[in-house]
């Protein structure tokens, strides 16, 4: 599935030091995956002591990125 980044992502992710690389490991292969309001999802990766939180929204065959954080701990662990 295509993975594309909204403009708010691409704002975000350069204010935060936050690599499209990361982001795309996060939502290829998440940890574990939350739903969130809206029919987004919110997926989780851990990159060394953090985990790497991106939100999305499947638009038919694509994955669409709307925003990518870092977080100290997830609620779920």
């Amino acid at each position: 599935m295509k993975i594309n980044f909204s403009s708010h992502a691409l704002v975000k992710m350069e204010q935060r030091h936050i690599s499209r690389l990361l982001v795309r490991k996060t939502v290829a292969n998440a940890d574990f995956v939350r739903p969130s309001y809206g029919l987004r999802e919110e997926r989780y990766k851990k990159f060394g002591r953090n985990y790497l939180r991106a939100v999305v929204k499947t638009e038919g065959e694509q994955i669409v990125v709307i925003t990518a954080h870092w977080i100290a701990k997830s609620k779920d662990k």
